[in-house]
């Protein structure tokens, strides 16, 4: 059996059928320009998101996936370039603040032992939780299975790997806290 077959096979009719619609909406409403592109953007997430609670200001050219196991704020903005795959679950507050770029996947491909190869393994499912007050800035990463504390600030191309202490301002690879920004 292929290994399409055999994942297909693994998955659910109703998963299959959301991601294409998912896909599409996406595609069709993805790049639309200006504030008629925001407003309807907004819409589609309303629709497709676990949870939205309010508009969100979203740029064209953001890859959202998985996004019925995406729960989000009020006062959520994510900007161009950037990718957010729920497969675990993320979950942000209010006031959540997504740079150019950013990677946010809360999923992982277990690599120990030699076979099968990683292609073919399923994905672990690491939920991400993102608290209320947080500026993830342009080029970061956020690793499965962390939350980010209310206030944080994580700084450009930073990859966060660990959870994070409340108002603390997070650079590096892999991110270490360089200061707090609660005073």
């Amino acid at each position: 059996m292929s290994f399409l077959a055999e994942k297909l096979a693994k998955t659910r009719v109703a998963d299959i059928i959301f991601s294409q619609f998912e896909a599409i909406v996406y595609w069709i409403v993805g790049g639309l320009p200006g504030v008629p592109g925001f407003a309807i953007r907004s819409l589609a997430y309303k629709l497709l998101f676990r949870r939205l609670g309010g508009f969100a200001w979203v740029q064209h050219g953001v890859t959202l996936v998985h996004s019925d196991k995406l729960s989000v704020g009020r006062h959520f903005g994510c900007n161009t370039g950037s990718y957010i795959n729920a497969v675990g679950g993320v979950t942000m507050g209010d006031y959540v603040l997504i740079g150019s770029n950013v990677t946010i996947s809360s999923g992982r491909h277990p690599i120990d032992g030699a076979t099968p190869p990683v292609f073919a393994r399923p994905v672990e499912p690491l939920p991400i939780v993102i608290e209320d007050d947080v500026w993830i800035a342009a080029g970061a990463v956020v690793l499965p299975g962390v939350t980010l504390r209310k206030g944080t600030v994580v700084g450009a191309n930073a990859v966060v790997a660990d959870d994070t202490e409340p108002y603390g301002v997070y650079v590096g690879a892999p991110a270490r806290r360089i200061r707090s920004r609660d005073t």
